[in-house]
């Protein structure tokens, strides 16, 4: 590599010495970006089609994020996962391919002239199995000409891990030192290589099964790229581009809540008793953005319990390192994106800057990491409230407090003589859809 790059620097400082001056050179960025589905209605499993172009390509672009819009999301689950063994080999399965990637490079030849050749890579994209705590994992294949059938050429592996943002729940894309060097002739040949764009389709459905979802709220959706280069790698620049959704009307929205309370021993009136909400949806709803979950005046909270809180910057950092007493329950989360559920501790927080009441932590853990953070209200009813949660398909969200010393709610009458009460609650969707319920109660630890 060293060699090639002396004969570069070497020819070109012969050419200097020739008196013509070289053009003037834009700074490393971004240009002709583009990120757009074909089709744009709200919650269509559409194709994604991303193009990245790059001013100064010899500086080298090293590293790339791709930040999707919030919503829109991949379902790991829809195709067979590609190991790594078999990504580094190019045997990953037929039916793992979920998309294809092209880049166009300039490739530097150095003996026995300096010379540019300008060059089209084509290659897949795969889902390949992600790393512990990740949601997916693409591996990318390229195969320039010559790679196959004779080894002239070799091909060029990458993994780009994806990543859950907390900040607003939307996926980034993630590639690390993308090669600037190709290699020929097994390792005897080495060649700089310029990367000019990428032009990067992720398909929306994949053997019959859906794999892409657009965003199920509509207006402007923004994709959002940053980068650095080999020649400052200590610079980052940034790029966008944004697309319209449309059509939200058309998504149905239609979720569904159950309560249990009570337990054995747990019924008597002034009680402190267990409780269990579930929120169900149905596949291809509109996202759930709101719920408000409102308490009958049989059940109300345990007020001493609110008072032993854990600090937000505590739960942020390590919900699992809260006071014990702040723990009052767990929580389970189920979509058909990931292949297991999420599963973790619910928490009594300190109050948000500017407010008087505590919030309600829920820290989720298992395929993906996610934390929400819920809030008491006290109008039109005592209950508690979720605002801006993930737009992500969620088939079963359930909280479970517990009941006996440190439970967090108590009932005011006994539950095994008198009529279950009845919870309601409002739900909201990204779509703008809105939606009340009425349900009772079912009462668990009466006799018989």
């Amino acid at each position: 590599m060293d060699v090639l790059r002396r004969a570069w620097v070497f020819g070109a400082t012969a050419i200097a010495a020739l008196a013509i001056a070289p053009a003037a050179q834009a700074a490393f960025g971004f240009q002709g970006l583009s990120a757009a589905p074909t089709n744009t209605n709200a919650g269509a499993h559409s194709d994604l089609n991303i193009h990245i172009g790059f001013t100064s390509a010899s500086d080298n672009v090293k590293d790339l994020t791709i930040s999707l819009p919030p919503g829109m999301v991949g379902n790991p689950t829809a195709t067979p996962l590609c190991t790594l063994t078999q990504l580094q080999g190019d045997s990953c399965p037929a039916a793992s391919q979920v998309g294809t990637t092209t880049a166009n490079v300039t490739v530097h030849l150095v003996d026995p002239l300096p010379l540019t050749l300008p060059l089209t890579v084509n290659g897949s994209v795969y889902n390949v199995q992600p790393a512990a705590g990740r949601p997916a994992r693409f591996g990318i294949v390229l195969r320039p000409v010559g790679s196959d059938p004779l080894p002239v050429f070799q091909k060029i592996i990458q993994v780009s891990d994806v990543r859950l943002r907390q900040s607003d729940f939307g996926l980034d894309t993630v590639l690390t030192d993308i090669p600037n060097v190709a290699h020929a002739l097994g390792q005897a040949l080495s060649v700089g290589t310029d990367i000019n764009s990428i032009d990067l389709s992720l398909k929306g459905s994949v053997g019959g099964k859906d794999f892409l979802r657009n965003p199920t709220s509509c207006g402007t959706k923004t994709t959002k790229f940053t980068a650095d280069s080999y020649a400052n790698s200590s610079q980052r620049v940034s790029g966008q581009a944004s697309w319209v959704s449309t059509n939200c009307a058309a998504l149905p929205f239609a979720p569904h809540l159950s309560v249990g309370l009570g337990g054995p021993g747990a019924t008597a009136a002034g009680k402190t008793i267990p409780m269990t909400t579930a929120i169900t949806q149905g596949n291809g709803e509109a996202g759930l953005q709101n719920a408000q979950v409102l308490l009958p005046t049989a059940v109300g909270p345990n007020i001493l319990v609110l008072d032993n809180q854990c600090t937000r910057a505590q739960f942020r950092a390590n919900a699992t390192a809260c006071p014990t007493a702040s723990k009052v329950g767990t929580a389970t989360a189920s979509s058909p994106l990931l292949p297991s559920s999420l599963n973790g501790t619910v928490v009594v927080l300190e109050p948000a800057p500017g407010e008087f009441l505590p919030g309600l932590g829920v820290d989720l853990r298992g395929p993906l990491a996610l934390q929400v953070i819920g809030s008491f209200v006290i109008t039109p009813a005592l209950g508690n409230a979720f605002t801006n949660l993930p737009d992500i398909p969620i088939s079963n969200f359930t909280l479970r407090f517990h009941g006996g010393n440190g439970g967090l709610i108590s009932t005011g009458v006994n539950l095994c003589k008198a009529r279950p009460p009845v919870f309601k609650a409002n739900f909201g969707g990204w779509n703008g859809a809105s939606r009340s319920v009425a349900v009772k109660a079912k009462i668990n630890g009466c006799p018989g």
